[in-house]
């Protein structure tokens, strides 16, 4: 048994010795090669040959890339050797070339691989520029459709090599994915909670507006404002973000409104208004447009506003496109 394993670990060894002697003799063999003058080949090597078949002669090419005569001639060389054949024939004189056959499969296959080489540094500087890659964002589910009408779909034209993952979610939900790293970016309609692992980039405050239906039995009059208790004995539909506000400025002024639905999305509760069905009660900043069939009035209290804020993880460095895309929001928000 000691004899076995003493055989085990000189075959080991003896192994590692021999993989330690061919990786020395391999070193030794293109040292050796590099020694007879033979130059390194790499995709220069392809471009100078595309340079070639399309100048139609090697002078002509020469002179288009700035290279010796001599120099590229060798490179030639270095190639038809590499192919172990031949892959054009100079006509008399030199100012004309002919290609083999192979050296045409070569001439289509290296404009295949410069194309490909060029293709990826182009996505790699637009990568690194924030020019492409994916945007991760959270956001507030009765801000989505919005966001994506009113502000992505123009980032989206600026840049039109960068993709999104939108992860729409209740705030709590929000603060949770954007600590664990899923998104970047966290727009919601209200500071996110743990604020203080958070830093808040731009917020802006939207207050809660009321839309009535053109022909809504509750509208009353023309006046770009209602009062709170004028709200009180009409069915109510309300999306949820803004629905813990609304009630507790309701209790507050003792007022017991009477409501129809509570809504996940505020495309939802305005749909509700659409049918005539009841008022929908959503945030909405000043410029944004409804339904021509709906008719927009501000609730005249100053407690009944949201605030829109935009965050990121205190700390964490950004992506390249997830700074770009703030760069962009804070100059045209």
């Amino acid at each position: 048994m000691c004899f076995a394993y003493a055989v085990i670990g000189f075959m080991k060894n003896l192994i590692l010795k021999l993989k330690k002697y061919s990786e020395i003799l391999l070193y030794s063999i293109i040292k050796a090669e590099r020694s007879k003058g033979e130059p390194y080949m790499d995709i220069e090597y392809y471009r100078n040959f595309i340079a070639i078949v399309e100048a139609g002669s090697i002078s002509a090419a020469a002179k288009q890339i700035a290279i010796a005569q001599p120099a590229l001639s060798n490179q030639l060389k270095v190639l038809q050797k590499r192919f172990g054949t031949q892959l054009l024939h100079v006509r008399r004189g030199g100012h004309s070339i002919e290609l083999t056959d192979a050296g045409c499969i070569l001439y289509n296959k290296a404009k295949y691989i410069c194309s490909v080489e060029n293709s990826a540094l182009k996505e790699i500087v637009n990568c690194q520029a924030g020019f492409s890659g994916t945007l991760r964002i959270s956001l507030s589910p009765s801000m989505s459709i919005n966001f994506i009408k009113n502000f992505l779909s123009d980032f989206y034209r600026e840049f039109p090599h960068i993709n999104y993952e939108l992860y729409e979610v209740p705030i709590d939900e929000q603060t949770q994915q954007l600590l664990e790293g899923k998104p970047e970016i966290g727009i919601a309609n209200a500071p996110l909670k743990q604020s203080k692992r958070f830093e808040t980039l731009f917020s802006r405050k939207e207050r809660l507006v009321a839309l009535f239906h053109k022909d809504s039995p509750y509208l009353k009059n023309d006046k770009p404002n209602i009062l709170l208790d004028d709200l009180e004995d009409i069915p109510l539909c309300l999306s949820r973000g803004c629905s813990e506000l609304f009630f507790s400025v309701c209790s507050d002024s003792h007022i017991f409104p009477q409501v129809m639905s509570i809504n996940t999305t505020k495309l939802s509760a305005i749909a509700w208004a659409e049918k005539n069905t009841g008022v929908a009660i959503v945030p909405a900043p000043a410029v944004e447009l409804f339904p021509a069939n709906l008719v927009r009035k501000e609730i005249k209290d100053e407690r009944l506003f949201l605030e829109m804020t935009l965050s990121i993880v205190k700390g964490r460095e950004l992506s390249q496109v997830a700074q770009t895309f703030i760069n962009y929001y804070m100059q045209n928000k």
